[in-house]
């Protein structure tokens, strides 16, 4: 049985939307799969679906992850392309993770090309970190909405404010440079807040606003 876990995102302390995780149902605990290929497209969309149409009619916007494997995958475009059409309230938003497999920026450049044309958005998720470094931002500015940035990863320095600060203040100017939506995840405590503050995002999530929890279907 497959279900997402959904995290809350905000925009001006307002709920706006969810990150969704895919877990899977191994032994009475919701996991994440160990062998993401066994589900198909059709099935993940179809889960997308009945998920979206779960949440508060409020909701402006759901995020999924794709690994470069499946985002290049074209049947992935036509399968959320459809979920879009469904449900043409909720933008799709297909983040791009930045775990490298060494395809190449063409592939990528042109599946985020694909999955505009089905009205989604593309986002490069943890940017500044493994594959989603500047020179893939740069050759991707014209098909890519979203840039995430994420907090987490500058957690355990002593000063978490200093050391964060000069990656975030470059990934803030870029999305204005390129007219694309700043989204920052990890705030997990209340002073980590001046960070909004000083660099203000679109949209923000971490533990701080909710945890992950499982989405009931309707």
């Amino acid at each position: 049985m497959l279900r997402f876990m959904s995290q809350e995102k905000y925009s001006a302390r307002e709920l706006i939307g969810y990150e969704l995780f895919l877990r899977e149902l191994k032994e009475g605990q919701w996991v994440f799969p160990k062998d993401f290929g066994k589900f198909s497209q059709k099935d993940i969309a179809s889960l997308l679906v009945s998920t979206i149409k779960s949440l508060p009619d409020s909701i402006q916007l759901v995020s999924l992850n794709l690994d470069q494997p499946q985002f290049i995958d074209s049947q992935y475009a036509t399968e959320l392309g459809a979920a879009q059409r469904d449900c043409p309230d909720t933008q799709i938003i297909v983040e791009l993770t930045e775990h490298k497999y060494g395809i190449n920026i063409g592939q990528l450049r042109s599946a985020a090309s694909a999955l505009q044309q089905q009205r989604l958005w593309v986002c490069l998720d943890d940017v500044g970190t493994g594959a989603n470094d500047i020179t893939l931002a740069e050759q991707m500015s014209d098909v890519v909405q979203e840039y995430k940035f994420a907090l987490q990863n500058f957690r355990g320095k002593r000063d978490f404010i200093t050391s964060v600060s000069p990656q975030l203040q470059f990934w803030w100017e870029q999305a204005r440079i390129n007219n694309t939506f700043l989204a920052i995840e990890g705030f997990e405590a209340q002073s980590d807040l001046k960070v909004a503050t000083n660099y203000p995002a679109d949209i923000v999530q971490g533990y701080y606003f909710g945890r992950p929890r499982l989405t009931e279907l309707e």
